[in-house]
């Protein structure tokens, strides 16, 4: 998930950025480090995000999807581990 203006984030762009990482304007904000109604007027298009922003919504974006590709490469392993035995009934 990358902005096509790293400078100048749009705010559709910052709405699809907390759909694909599951985040309210609660949520993004505490992670972001700044306030509800800060991130609010970057949603309305009040106020530009700055590249510190965008900078930070990257890595947040980056650090969700390392965590899901471990949490399934552990699911992967936990399933290999387990073995099936198929008795045929006749």
């Amino acid at each position: 998930m990358f902005f096509l203006d790293i400078d100048n984030p749009k705010p559709d762009e910052i709405k699809k950025w907390m759909e694909v990482n599951n985040l309210t304007i609660i949520s993004a904000s505490y992670r972001l480090g700044i306030s509800k109604r800060q991130f609010s007027r970057f949603l309305s298009g009040d106020t530009n995000a700055k590249k510190v922003h965008s900078l930070a919504m990257q890595m947040i974006w980056l650090i969700l999807e390392n965590k899901k590709m471990e949490q399934n490469n552990l699911e992967k392993k936990e399933n290999s581990k387990k073995r099936k035995i198929r008795i045929p009934i006749k």
